[in-house]
């Protein structure tokens, strides 16, 4: 039986082939590949076929050179890792197909670093969109390798990162050419950019790296300032909804606040950073949430936000008495946290609910307003800017409403 030998190449050529597949080379007769490759062997007397733009007619020789005679493919790397052999497989028998792996640029860009990839994250934007890479940073994987392309650049890649606002840091390798005389391995902190351009090809390495708080505005602290749930990291009460939100509560000096589902206690610290005599109540029932609360209040050095750990209504039976309450969402146990806030919030006072559904929503609206409590909703609808290419789109964030719902003075 005929068979297709894909013979995997480095930058440096047929001198980092391994001894089979330069037998299987020098006794073939047919070898296929780019032209970069098949320079390489310009001088062999076997038939050269060149791997063009249309891979369809590419694939359609090649079965029909099968017919009589095996096959040296050669590509780039490891031919199944984001390669040729994908394709090949889906065009011919298993069982005519033979791969002789060579060391992927990505198992080079991590040994150059010295860093271990068993549990990297591995994504390829070469002539595809950047949604996979959006994702993988959004849940503050790390490391990540990234295969770019001539659009996709490491410059691009940089200045994603900075758009989408991330809870944590990244530092950024370009290792260029690897394998070649001419390899590159280059670090760039993001905060001092990335300069441009790099030779082709090349791999972007990214690594979540600690740092330290960066001076903070009066109001609207960034996102990336917080610690976050380790496999969560998005879910948090945004920057700019959290300002909206600060907004509606009408804070005022020495007030008592309850935040009930206080998640990472980001509402709770903007409070006790902007009225220093408040008395923060952060409820959470999470024990990893009770703990990013306490050292998020330690990293911005919070004195006036007590840690509640447990749920509501039981855990807000022995607060005092709130004059402003945030309620995160409520869940199925909504009507029954309404009810104590609607019995313990001070006349005059004012809750603020934030609500993902429709469902939580009108049941709030339904038991305020039976209340006689006077409310206001306000639907967010917010995008960040990122680039692409050296275009630049609006990335959607989960939209939410806001309840501002105030207790009757008298």
């Amino acid at each position: 039986m005929y068979q297709v030998h894909v013979v995997g190449m480095g930058l440096e050529g047929p001198a980092g082939l391994a001894t089979e597949a330069k037998r299987l080379i020098e006794a073939a007769t047919l070898i296929t590949g780019s032209a970069h490759h098949l320079r390489h062997f310009a001088l062999h007397p076997a038939q050269k076929l060149v791997l063009g733009s249309d891979i369809e007619a590419w694939m359609s020789r090649l079965k029909q050179f099968l017919d009589h005679q095996s096959i040296v493919v050669l590509a780039s790397g490891d031919p199944l890792f984001f390669g040729i052999g994908r394709l090949l497989t889906e065009h011919f028998p298993l069982e005519t197909l033979v791969f002789y792996p060579h060391v992927s640029s990505v198992q080079l860009a991590f040994s150059r670093l010295r860093i271990p990839w068993q549990s990297a994250t591995i994504v390829s934007i070469h002539g595809r969109a950047v949604d996979q890479l959006e994702q993988a940073l959004k849940k503050s994987a790390s490391p990540i390798a990234v295969l770019t392309d001539g659009i996709h650049t490491p410059v691009a890649i940089a200045q994603l990162i900075r758009d989408l606002c991330l809870p944590i840091s990244y530092k950024l390798w370009v290792c260029s050419q690897l394998g070649g005389a001419e390899e590159r391995v280059e670090d760039f902190s993001l905060d001092d950019g990335v300069p441009a351009p790099f030779p082709m090809p090349n791999v972007v390495v990214l690594q979540q790296m600690e740092t330290s708080t960066p001076p903070l505005p009066l109001l609207g602290i960034p996102d990336d300032a917080f610690y976050t749930f380790p496999d969560q990291p998005g879910l948090m009460t945004k920057q700019e909804v959290r300002v909206l939100s600060l907004s509606l509560l009408r804070l005022l000096p020495q007030l008592v606040v309850w935040d009930i589902g206080a998640g990472t206690g980001s509402i709770s610290i903007e409070v006790g950073r902007l009225v220093p005599d408040a008395q923060i109540f952060a409820v959470e029932q999470s024990m990893v949430g009770t703990s990013l609360i306490h050292r998020n209040c330690e990293r911005f050095d919070i004195k006036n936000v007590q840690v509640v750990s447990g749920a509501a209504p039981k855990a807000l039976i022995t607060l005092p008495d709130p004059d402003r309450i945030v309620l995160g969402g409520g869940g199925t146990r909504i009507t029954e946290i309404l009810a104590i806030c609607v019995e313990r919030l001070k006349p005059g006072g004012v809750l603020v609910g934030h609500f993902a559904t429709i469902e939580a929503l009108h049941a709030a609206q339904i038991h305020l307003r039976a209340q006689g409590w006077s409310i206001h909703l306000l639907q967010i609808n917010l995008a960040r800017s990122t680039a692409i290419g050296e275009a630049t789109r609006f990335v959607p964030m989960n939209p939410v409403t806001l309840l501002q719902a105030i207790k009757p003075a008298g």
